[in-house]
């Protein structure tokens, strides 16, 4: 088992992982028809722009079982998918209508995010500029190997300069609130379904 850097050509298996993992930690892969909406939204965009600091965790099998995705910049790295990402993502779906919002279903959700995507909090960029993900499969949880996807997506940050990173969960998905705040990353603010955690790598800063 190792820990290395994503490439392009690893997104079909980083897509599974974000499906097998996409219900709030637990297997989506019942809940949409389009099992690569998910990853076309919480994992692409990582590994074409920011594969420095983007982990893929590979197992005994040499198949790839979780992912650490993280960008410096996060104002910049919006920009950069606003321009060379969702349009090209765009052109493959459908833009739901609003008038029929109350029948959506999950992929429809999806796709509207697609259509507009949800920036991080204006309000934390100051002190946690860079933003990241991490999902393991179940069969690599609870074996140490989340630390150190974490602990790589820290160190490639730091290295380049980062003061501090935060992470959008699901209000829901209390595992993965009490995995961070194990890690440091304590709840700095709510907004709508969602908890932000971050950890300072500069406090003094």
């Amino acid at each position: 088992m190792k820990i290395r850097n994503v490439t392009m050509e690893d997104l079909s298996g980083l897509y599974d992982v974000c499906l097998k993992t996409g219900d709030s930690g637990n297997d989506a892969s019942l809940l949409y028809e389009n099992k690569n909406l998910l990853g076309e939204i919480y994992v692409g965009p990582y590994v074409k722009f920011n594969s420095d600091s983007s982990f893929a965790l590979i197992d005994e099998t040499g198949s790839i079982s979780g992912y650490s995705l993280s960008t410096l910049d996060t104002l910049q790295f919006q920009k950069m998918c606003a321009r060379e990402w969702w349009p090209e993502i765009q052109s493959r779906y459908q833009e739901p209508s609003i008038a029929s919002r109350d029948v959506w279903t999950l992929d429809d959700h999806l796709m509207y995010e697609i259509f507009h995507p949800t920036p991080s909090p204006t309000e934390v960029l100051d002190l946690y500029p860079s933003h990241g993900h991490i999902d393991l499969k179940p069969h690599m949880q609870g074996k140490g190997w989340g630390k150190q996807m974490m602990e790589a997506i820290d160190n490639a940050l730091i290295r380049s300069g980062s003061p501090g990173m935060h992470l959008r969960v699901s209000n829901v998905n209390y595992r993965a609130l009490g995995f961070y705040a194990k890690l440091g990353y304590p709840e700095i603010m709510r907004r709508g379904n969602e908890v932000i955690v971050g950890k300072r790598y500069r406090d003094w800063e």
